[in-house]
C-alpha cells in the first residue's frame, strides 16, 4: 500500500482527514484499495499529481501538477447513498467556489463549467466491502492550467477565469467546504429546484441527448428529486437517469 507523505486532520462533519500523495495513477482507483485495506471513512486522498484519471463512461481526465485531484471515501450509514449525491455535491461546489468565480455553473449531472468551458468534474462510484456500502467521490478541477492532451479544447482553469494564481491547498479547502455543503443538501431532502435554477447552466436550453446508440434534440426542463433529468422532445416529456444518457449542448 502506498503511504502518504503527509496526513492532515480535518474534523468536519463528512471530511475527517486528508492524506497527501505525491503521485497516483487515479485517486478513485487507489480509493478502492484504501477501503479494502481498512481505510477510515471520511478520508480525502489527495494526489499532487494524477496520471491516469478518468470521468464518466471511462473518458480520460487530463491533469498536471497544477490541477486539483482528490477522492473522498465515505461509508454509507444506510444500505443506499443519499439521493442525487453527485448533483448535490456539484451544487455545493458551485455555491462555494461561485463566491470567487461568479460565472461558475453546474452542468447535469457532474460537470462544473465557467461560461462555455469545462472547469472540472465529479465521479461518484459505489463499492461493497465486508457487507458495507462505500462511496468514492472523486473531484478534478483545473486550477492554474487546463491540460487537454486530446487537443479538443473547451476547458478552462480558475486562473484563466479569475486572472490570478490560485494555491491548491486553498482551492482544496474551498472544495471540501463545497463537499460538506453537498452532503448537507443530499441528506436534507429539501427541494433543490431553486438551486438548479441559480447554479445550473442546462435548464430551458436546447441539448443533444445521446441514449442507447442514438441521439436526438431536446430541451432540459427540470431535475427531479431522485436526480433524473426531465426533458421535452418530439415524443413529449420524459425523465431519464444519468446512467442512461449523455447530454451535450447544441
Amino acid at each position: 500500500m502506498i503511504r502518504p507523505v503527509k496526513s492532515i486532520q480535518w474534523g468536519k462533519q463528512t471530511v475527517r482527514a486528508i492524506e497527501v500523495f505525491p503521485m497516483l495513477d487515479s485517486t478513485n482507483q487507489f480509493a478502492r484499495s484504501f477501503i479494502k485495506s481498512g481505510g477510515r471513512s471520511g478520508t480525502v486522498l489527495w494526489a499532487l499529481e494524477q496520471t491516469e484519471g478518468w470521468g464518466r463512461r471511462g473518458r480520460k481526465w487530463d491533469a498536471d501538477k497544477s490541477s486539483l485531484t482528490f477522492s473522498l471515501v465515505w461509508r454509507c450509514p444506510k444500505s443506499k447513498p443519499p439521493p442525487a449525491l453527485t448533483l448535490a455535491v456539484g451544487l455545493g461546489l458551485a455555491e462555494v467556489l461561485g463566491d470567487y468565480v461568479p460565472d461558475l455553473k453546474l452542468k447535469w449531472p457532474n460537470d462544473l463549467w465557467i461560461g462555455e468551458s469545462k472547469l472540472g468534474g465529479i465521479l461518484t462510484e459505489a463499492i461493497c466491502c465486508k457487507g458495507k456500502l462505500w462511496i468514492i467521490l472523486g473531484i478534478g478541477l483545473n486550477v492554474n492550467d487546463a491540460p487537454d492532451k486530446s487537443g479538443t479544447g473547451g476547458r478552462i482553469s480558475l486562473r484563466q477565469a479569475a486572472g490570478c494564481f490560485w494555491p491548491r491547498l486553498g482551492v482544496l479547502h474551498l472544495a471540501l467546504l463545497g463537499v460538506e455543503r453537498g452532503f448537507e443538501l443530499a441528506s436534507s431532502q429539501e427541494d433543490l429546484s431553486p438551486l438548479f435554477r441559480t447554479y445550473g447552466n442546462f435548464l430551458d436550453r436546447p441539448i443533444m441527448v445521446y441514449h442507447g446508440g442514438t441521439s436526438f434534440p431536446a430541451v432540459a426542463k427540470e431535475v427531479l428529486p431522485d436526480g433524473r433529468l426531465l426533458i421535452k422532445d418530439a415524443r413529449g416529456e420524459r425523465a431519464l437517469m444519468p446512467e442512461e444518457i449523455t447530454v451535450r449542448f447544441n
